[in-house]
């Protein structure tokens, strides 16, 4: 008999739209980054800096740990739902609404897997950025840009920026344009060879418990092996999120147009990483 193919983009899309409590920690998440990063951008002195950045960092960790976890039980409430456990509509929505109580409990679980696998995340992405960042200047050609007038320019209005780009020569432009496809190549590869990285810290055995530093390490190889087996499909799905980004990124130049618009890109853009996020853990937890 022939295995039915699932279709994981319009499932994913299904369980966020029924469990849209999945984006509220997100709301109240990127409203207190705000204040939060006003206060880091605000401060003088060196040691508050690092407190106010060793603040957003731990708040952004313990934020992914409970989300995350939500996400998961989300998609755990999908294969109920599937199975018929549910005898009517009123008790499937209260227990979409129940993901919710599921937040502090994934951060008491996940914070310290999650806050070590961030940090090896974010010192990976830089190593490997500088590494192909140092190689790209053996064979890429240089724009000899003036880095203060360029800052300067980024910094001021529109028209002097304008003005700034105008003034770069055919040859410094196309060089510009080599890098930003060559960097943007690797940032997109990054990505991809670590779209799983998350999901695989988690596991469906909960008595399986590992040392919180070998976490990232072992999520890793987890990830690795699991793309390797699962490389068209990853493909796929990687392709059209960055689709989804693009479109997304068009979008919003229309939303800024007005206030009221503005308001609708902020709400969609909550439902489009809620998706996004919801679509990687579901595809590694039906896959893996």
């Amino acid at each position: 008999m022939k295995r039915e193919r699932t279709n994981y983009i319009q499932k994913a899309f299904d369980i966020t739209k029924e469990n849209m409590i999945l984006a509220q920690p997100l709301v109240i998440y990127m409203l207190v980054l705000s204040f939060t990063l006003a206060g880091l951008g605000t401060q003088s002195n060196p040691a508050l800096r690092l407190v106010f950045l060793t603040t957003n960092i731990l708040l952004a960790t313990a934020f992914f740990a409970g989300w995350f976890s939500m996400i998961r039980q989300g998609i755990f409430l999908n294969k109920k739902i599937e199975n018929g456990e549910f005898k009517n509509a009123e008790d499937r929505m209260k227990a979409s609404w129940d993901l919710g109580k599921t937040f502090f409990p994934g951060v008491g679980d996940n914070f310290l897997n999650i806050t070590s696998t961030s940090i090896l995340f974010i010192i990976s992405f830089l190593v490997i950025t500088y590494l192909f960042y140092k190689l790209g200047t053996n064979f890429l050609p240089n724009p000899n840009l003036d880095l203060n007038k360029m800052y300067a320019a980024a910094n001021s209005t529109t028209a002097e920026l304008q003005k700034y780009l105008l003034s770069l020569s055919i040859d410094q432009i196309k060089a510009i344009n080599l890098w930003g496809l060559y960097i943007s190549g690797i940032v997109s590869a990054f990505t991809f060879a670590t779209m799983f990285l998350f999901p695989a810290i988690f596991t469906n055995n909960k008595e399986e418990k590992e040392f919180f530093l070998l976490v990232p390490f072992t999520a890793f190889a987890r990830n690795v092996v699991f793309l390797f087996k699962n490389i068209l499909g990853s493909i796929g799905i990687f392709v059209f999120l960055f689709s989804l980004n693009t479109i997304f990124s068009i979008l919003s130049l229309i939303f800024n147009l007005n206030i009221f618009l503005s308001i609708v890109g902020l709400i969609l853009s909550f439902y489009v990483m809620t998706y996004a996020m919801v679509l990687i853990f579901l595809y590694y937890e039906e896959k893996n």
